[in-house]
């Protein structure tokens, strides 16, 4: 049985029973796309396996963490919202931020199928541009399912439009944290660019952080990858399993998280926000905060991560994550 119909800043989701195949109607034209083909780009660590029971005999596994499967030459015919359908496989439920044509990733919550080999499926509402797309699968912060295929299906009814992300009220909450005790360890790394789809918007923040630090006479943070890391994976978890706070529901923190990264610290802070279209209205709620200014204009920190993602309302979900090295 379907459930209703979540919409989502540039995709709609619904998801439907494991092992059960979308329906098309009598006029529906469908087209598929074999993840393992060799016209799409697996990185880091995904890569192809043997299914029995998958469409083509094969599935991509791997994605998550570094690994990312990117399904090329998705056709529309026309710009706007598109059906879609993920087929793929999990034993247990996991979290996919999928982004179009480089776009911000949306995160989504897939249903274990009972077993690695056992497909499942997924319907999506993607909003494509005509002609060719790509439609990228990864997270983060963990491993991602298996995908098999993906179906577009046409009926001649376009799906109900996407409506874009609207500003929240609440600029979200702070916190930070005293020295601790974690074990020494060695500066960081410099920092390396941030994947496509997000870079933009998450450069832009730590752009306006750094003018604000330097208003305030505070010297400049340097983005961090682990910080960033941390900060990503803390957005997507918000955004798919729908919750708002820095503790997730199993009780972990966002100091050990941060650390769990591979960031030792003397000391640390967090600013989350939901709602905020743009890196500009985020951080105008974040400064016209006391306690998240307060954060932003510690002069005694040096690194930022910062993270975002979208959830099933299609609402941005922010995280900046603060840190000083050992």
């Amino acid at each position: 049985m379907r459930r209703p119909v979540l919409i989502v800043g540039g995709m709609a989701v619904v998801t439907v029973a494991a092992g059960i195949a979308v329906a098309a109607s009598a006029s529906a034209g469908t087209t598929t796309y074999e993840a393992e083909a060799s016209v799409n780009t697996l990185a880091g660590g995904a890569h192809t396996v043997d299914c029995r029971r998958c469409s083509g005999g094969s599935r991509v596994t791997g994605i998550g963490r570094e690994g990312v499967l990117t399904i090329t030459g998705v056709v529309a015919e026309r710009t706007g919202p598109t059906r879609l359908t993920v087929t793929y496989t999990g034993e247990r439920g996991r979290t996919a931020q999928i982004s179009v044509n480089g776009g911000v990733p949306t995160a989504v919550l897939f249903p274990g199928t009972r077993g690695s080999s056992r497909p499942g499926t997924l319907r999506v509402t993607a909003t494509l541009r005509t002609g060719e797309n790509t439609i990228a699968f990864g997270n983060p912060a963990g491993p991602a399912p298996d995908v098999d295929k993906l179906v577009i299906t046409t009926d001649g009814t376009p799906p109900t439009p996407v409506p874009s992300a609207t500003a929240s009220g609440d600029p979200g909450a702070t916190a930070t944290v005293p020295p601790s005790p974690s074990p020494s360890g060695s500066e960081p790394p410099a920092s390396t660019p941030a994947p496509s789809g997000n870079a933009a918007l998450e450069v832009e923040v730590v752009t306006i952080v750094n003018s604000e630090r330097a208003k305030a006479g505070c010297p400049a943070v340097t983005a961090d990858d682990r910080l960033t890391q941390a900060a990503r994976g803390h957005s997507a978890d918000m955004a798919a399993r729908n919750y708002f706070s820095h503790t997730t529901p199993e009780g972990v923190e966002f100091a050990t998280r941060i650390t769990d990264a591979g960031y030792r610290w003397s000391s640390a802070g967090e600013n989350i926000a939901k709602g905020q279209r743009t890196p500009a209205e985020v951080m105008t709620s974040w400064m016209n905060s006391s306690g998240h200014r307060a954060n932003i204009l510690n002069c005694a920190f040096k690194n930022i991560g910062v993270g975002v993602a979208a959830d099933a309302q299609g609402s941005l979900v922010w995280t900046q994550d603060f840190a000083t090295p050992l």
